[in-house]
């Protein structure tokens, strides 16, 4: 009697070190993740606006540099210093890993800056700030992917947008603060103040509670270590919330390792160009173009430091975390390029708001509005943008290209200072329209409608599933 052979049984595939992280819950296990890199975020690039808060109360009335110099210490310092850190410490993070590079770039920030408290010097500023500004490059970078790494899919929007409303928050909060507290007498204290940020708080913090990314180790055939921080986030994430749901266990086709060089070609050359055209717009725009600029517009309609202070500090308390925190609260239930074309929006609104207040209201409670509306809006714009960029990328070039696109962008922050400077010189006498029309149109604006239009779809969808897409 013939016997017909029973099929080979096919034992499921095992979980990927992706798919273990996407079905965990979000607990304090992961909340904690998420502040520690959003705080240390925060407090290191709280050193990129030194020049702009002190040129317009110290170093200009002083006459240490005409604003031709301020313009080009804007260049090579937030410019040109967060440009080359961005390519360097991306390559370096991708190399040697993401918790390594964050410790390394946050003691070249907090080191290099120090010298700014002690110089009026064109030159050494010049030098010392842009030295401290490729350390912000490394860990805005750095930070952003190791968030975007970390977050499981289904909740990403809840984890990384709940937790980057502190990093504006604490950006905005202690920035208006010391100089409220410490601006213009004590300017020195303050600047060694946003120094110590990145070197006493943002180091240890880095060291004691991040782990390495496992999915930069796996990336990396380290699967061993990989295992046990994945192993370590399940063990904390059970004892909080009980047993983890099964993961979604899908067969993950190998993909070839991709290089620098693929960021230009057939698969992702879309995607990079259209990052490159929105980060160099937005940056030139809506973000370094009121940093550089706004306080010396409010001075010249007649604001005092103190005032100044205060509506930024009212706005970093309403404003600054308000816009991530609804997003937080929606999740993932809108594309993030429409969260972006939001942003732009609002922070839009508040920017023709704060036209008005210079122009022809003149009040400090209205300025703390139009601040705060204005920077609900900045913020809900670069953190998603900042989310959108290191999705879009594979895990074995994700820091890189990041540096890449994001790194690309700061040019715009290398050019604005030029293009809105001149704007802000030449429209002077009309109350400054060149400097807000350019922030507004195509530094806020176009960027965004420009994603929404042509980007690629994100919501809740696994890391590898986009990347791939």
């Amino acid at each position: 009697m013939d016997t017909v052979a029973s099929p080979p049984v096919v034992a499921p595939p095992e979980a990927t070190i992706g798919q273990r992280l996407d079905r965990l819950p979000l607990t304090w296990t992961l909340w904690r993740v998420g502040l520690v890199t959003q705080s240390a975020w925060a407090l290191v690039v709280l050193s990129d606006g030194i020049a702009a808060r002190i040129y317009p109360f110290i170093w200009g009335p002083q006459h240490a540099f005409d604003t031709a110099r301020f313009s080009l210490l804007l260049v090579v310092s937030t410019g040109g210093g967060i440009v080359v850190g961005e390519y360097v410490f991306g390559v370096l993070s991708d190399l040697i890993g993401r918790r390594r590079t964050m410790l390394i770039a946050a003691a070249t920030c907090g080191l290099c800056t120090v010298p700014a408290a002690f110089s009026s010097d064109f030159y050494l500023l010049a030098i010392s700030l842009s030295l401290g500004a490729m350390g912000i490059g490394g860990v805005v970078v750095t930070s952003m992917v190791y968030l975007t790494e970390l977050a499981p899919s289904s909740a990403r929007g809840r984890m990384t947008q709940t937790t980057q409303a502190v990093a504006p928050f604490l950006l905005n909060v202690v920035g208006n603060l010391a100089g409220l507290i410490l601006m213009p007498q004590h300017y020195q204290l303050m600047v060694l103040l946003i120094a110590a940020g990145p070197l006493l708080v943002v180091m240890p913090l880095v060291a004691l509670f991040l782990p390495e990314s496992p999915r930069w180790l796996e990336a990396h055939a380290r699967h061993q270590e990989a295992e046990a921080v994945v192993a370590k986030l399940e063990r904390e994430s059970e004892a909080r919330s009980g047993p983890l749901p099964p993961p979604i266990v899908k067969e993950v086709m190998d993909q070839p390792k991709a290089t620098v060089r693929d960021l230009f070609g057939r698969e992702y050359g879309r995607r990079t160009a259209l990052l490159f055209i929105c980060w160099v717009l937005g940056y030139s725009g809506l973000i370094y173009g009121p940093l550089g600029f706004l306080n010396l517009y409010l001075v010249r309609v007649g604001f005092s430091a103190q005032s100044i202070f205060t509506a930024g500090l009212i706005a970093a308390v309403l404003g600054s975390p308000s816009g991530l925190l609804l997003a937080g609260r929606l999740n993932e239930r809108f594309e993030r390029k429409t969260i972006i074309l939001a942003g732009a929006v609002i922070a839009s609104i508040g920017l023709v708001l704060t036209f008005a207040v210079g122009e022809f209201w003149h009040n400090v409670a209205l300025l703390s509005i139009a601040s705060s509306i204005g920077t609900a809006g900045l913020y809900l714009w670069l953190f998603n943008m900042f989310t959108y960029t290191a999705v879009a990328f594979p895990t074995r070039i994700r820091s890189v290209a990041t540096g890449w696109t994001d790194g690309f962008g700061h040019i715009g922050a290398m050019v604005s200072p030029l293009i809105v400077g001149a704007l802000f010189t030449a429209t002077a006498g009309i109350g400054y329209l060149g400097f807000f029309g350019y922030v507004i149109i195509p530094g806020a604006l176009l960027p965004a409608l420009l994603l929404f239009r042509f980007g690629v779809n994100q919501k809740a969808a696994p890391l590898e599933a986009v990347a791939a897409g």
